[in-house]
């Protein structure tokens, strides 16, 4: 179960004016290099988002969420284009410089005192549960919340969107893939609540078509 999940208060607003203002000048930069990683950064902050609400979560937990979310890749700035937009799989050498990003977008958040706070969270947010993610292998509980929230609605984005390397799958295929590695690469309370969310957003299309 997912701590606060109970709790019941309004989702707080985003982010602070300063911090608006150093989120859209590092977004700005990344639409400008990279604007299919800018629009999964924000489908992925509209998952969060929605996740929050679901869970009725409060602030400052709800807040960090979907910061982590709307900046989880933004290290991949510092990423070479051409590996970014690679149509193939990525060489060992290539994978090893994609591996870096987390850690690069800790740098670049934490040379921004009001994006401070982001940067541990962001650079948590491709550990795994059972302790095999990067950078730093961390296991279970010991990968903040908000990180292994915003991995789940990351995988999720990135499997129903289709990408320079794949097809995109269906909602149902990606929620299946999801639960397949539940409790191995995700945290299993939050593939419950995320798969219970999209499940609900499910049955009320199909009552309102």
């Amino acid at each position: 179960m997912i701590p606060n999940a109970t709790r019941r208060a309004k989702v707080p607003p985003l982010a602070s004016d300063a911090q608006e203002d150093a989120i859209a000048r590092l977004l700005d930069l990344v639409t400008e290099s990279a604007p299919e990683v800018a629009a999964h950064m924000e489908r992925t902050a509209r998952l969060a988002s929605a996740l929050v609400q679901h869970l009725e979560l409060g602030d400052p937990l709800s807040r960090l969420i979907v910061l982590t979310a709307r900046l989880h890749d933004v290290g991949k700035l510092r990423v070479p284009p051409w590996i970014l937009e690679k149509n193939g799989p990525l060489t060992e050498s290539e994978l090893g410089l994609m591996q870096e990003h987390p850690v690069m977008g800790q740098d670049m958040l934490e040379r921004r005192s009001e994006l401070l706070a982001i940067g541990p969270l962001v650079r948590a947010t491709h550990e795994r549960w059972d302790g095999t993610g990067y950078p730093d292998g961390l296991r279970g509980p010991a990968v903040p919340l908000p990180s292994r929230i915003v991995a789940v609605c990351d995988a999720f984005d990135a499997m129903t969107k289709p990408r320079v390397y794949s097809d995109s799958m269906s909602i149902r295929a990606s929620l299946d893939e999801l639960e397949a590695w539940s409790g191995s690469q995700f945290d299993p309370g939050v593939v419950a609540v995320f798969s219970d969310l999209v499940e609900s957003r499910f049955d009320r299309r199909a009552k309102e078509a």
